[in-house]
């Protein structure tokens, strides 16, 4: 357990170099080009990455995890693999190229055409990475994809913002996937090159479909629960509109970008060595859970009451339409940040099956829910509360069905877990009400940290009360973990 708890923590370590090292980075990109292009570019581009995301779906069939999950593949199996990677790639980058204008034509948008159709240079090579990505991954090589990531980060970023500058307006925002999807390829395909077969193996098919199959069916389910909000603001509302709502959602993405998805691209990996003890995985996801809850449930409270200056310091005042949709989805952080670990624990069980079913359920209310919205509120808040209602029954949902049918064990000791942070969560609320009832600061800086410091207090303070946590032991571990890694 030892060994799995060090990969663990080296695999994270290297993978939040990336993460932090380039959110600063990834928040001046942002500043720049919102300042740059306008609403209804950013809504344009939001609807034809959605339409690329579910082609993309297609050219993963599971594979990429399926890699990572059977550890016993020879060479020739995963070369097998990577031309169906290759088949995938060509004939889906077909299909949308073809439908670029019937897609602009159902969203009365010319542009869409042509941004589609550049598009497809990111599509191809996405597909064509499944294989080489997940060999990197099984590989644990996580300071590689650390350096990789990071330097197309600024590479992209800085083509794109010079391009934004100079006036190129809507183009300025292909750039940076496009470089990103041709150069992670190269980067990859370098360190472990395939060779397409023309034979294919149909046993090593056979051998991963059962796993790879539901992994499948979950993205394509989970397509529809994370995207069908812009899909339906892009059809029934402005483009402008959509651009609002699209720059709150991301920036609201933001916390999951920098905090779980520094850790779940390292748990398959790590935690699959546990997949037949069906009891320790559990222990492990309630450990993770109840550490993720006491970061994000703070933190959704820094972000609803910061909503305004957050908005305008990092977007400018022309995005102040944003603000309320942002305070909404703020709402949702915790239990987001909480439920993006799950993919990788029923992965590392081996039970796509169940993440598939959850899927299902999620997509459902989501949709559901959307559809109400857009139908008798028409309006971007309301789809902002629909994502909230949705986030909190696919929570319920997924981990009743991780304790009951994946671990077997009771769900009561997960959701005991998560009660200290409740309370403590509800009394930082009430101060950070009554902090801002009794001063409001003068400027955006200011509030900020007013905020903050509000929120933090409590925080801290109930923590030890509840003992949740001991600040003084933490900074203490800090210390000892950075002495002994000089």
């Amino acid at each position: 357990m030892g060994s799995i708890k060090n990969e663990l923590t080296k695999g994270v370590f290297w993978i939040a170099v990336a993460k932090y090292s380039g959110i600063v980075i990834s928040l001046f990109i942002t500043a720049i080009l919102a300042r740059n292009v306008s609403p209804v570019a950013f809504g344009t581009m939001a609807v034809a990455t959605v339409i690329m995301a579910f082609l993309d779906i297609f050219s993963d069939m599971g594979l990429g995890v399926a890699i990572i999950q059977f550890k016993d593949l020879t060479k020739r199996q995963i070369n097998s693999l990577f031309s169906i990677s290759v088949v995938l790639a060509i004939v889906l980058t077909l299909i949308l190229f073809l439908s670029a204008n019937s897609i602009a034509n159902y969203y009365k948008d010319s542009t869409l055409e042509i941004i589609i159709k550049w598009l497809c240079i990111c599509l191809f090579f996405k597909a064509l990475n499944i294989i080489p990505n997940g060999m990197m991954l099984k590989n644990k090589k996580f300071k590689a994809i650390a350096i990789r990531t990071l330097f197309f980060q600024i590479i992209g970023g800085g083509a794109a913002c010079w391009m934004a500058i100079t006036g190129w307006g809507i183009y300025s925002l292909l750039v940076n996937p496009i470089l990103s999807a041709v150069g992670v390829f190269g980067y990859n395909f370098f360190n472990y090159p395939q060779r397409p077969v023309l034979t294919i193996d149909t046993g090593v098919v056979k051998k991963v479909w059962s796993y790879s199959f539901y992994q499948f069916l979950f993205g394509f389910i989970n397509y529809f629960s994370r995207n069908i909000d812009t899909l339906i603001i892009g059809k029934y509302f402005s483009m402008r509109e959509l651009g609002y709502y699209e720059k709150s959602y991301r920036l609201m993405q933001l916390p999951l970008q920098n905090i779980t998805f520094v850790i779940t691209p390292v748990l398959h990996p790590i935690l699959s060595s546990l997949q037949d003890n069906k009891a320790e995985l559990a222990s492990k996801n309630i450990h993770l859970t109840r550490i993720l809850s006491q970061i994000s449930f703070p933190l959704g409270i820094i972000l609803y009451f910061c909503a305004s200056p957050i908005i305008t310091i990092i977007f400018g005042r022309n995005w102040i339409p944003a603000i309320p949709v942002f305070e909404i989805l703020s709402v949702s952080v915790p239990l987001q940040v909480m439920t993006s670990t799950s993919g990788s624990i029923f992965q590392a069980a081996g039970k796509t099956k169940h993440l598939f079913y959850c899927g299902v359920q999620s997509s459902i209310c989501t949709v559901g829910a959307f559809i109400i919205a857009a139908v008798f509120f028409r309006t971007i808040e309301s789809m902002a509360w629909a994502w909230v209602i949705a986030s909190t029954l696919n929570f319920l949902f997924t981990y009743c069905v991780m304790n009951r049918i994946t671990f077997h064990t009771s769900i009561y000791p997960f959701f005991k877990s998560l009660c200290p942070q409740i309370i403590n969560s509800a009394i930082s609320i009430g101060v950070v009400f009554f902090a801002i009832k009794i001063w409001t600061p003068i400027n955006t800086v200011m509030e900020i940290t007013w905020v903050l410091i509000a929120t933090a207090i409590p925080t801290l303070i109930m923590a030890k009360f509840l003992h949740q946590y001991s600040v003084k032991n933490l900074l203490v571990s800090v210390v000892k973990r950075i002495k002994g890694r000089n």
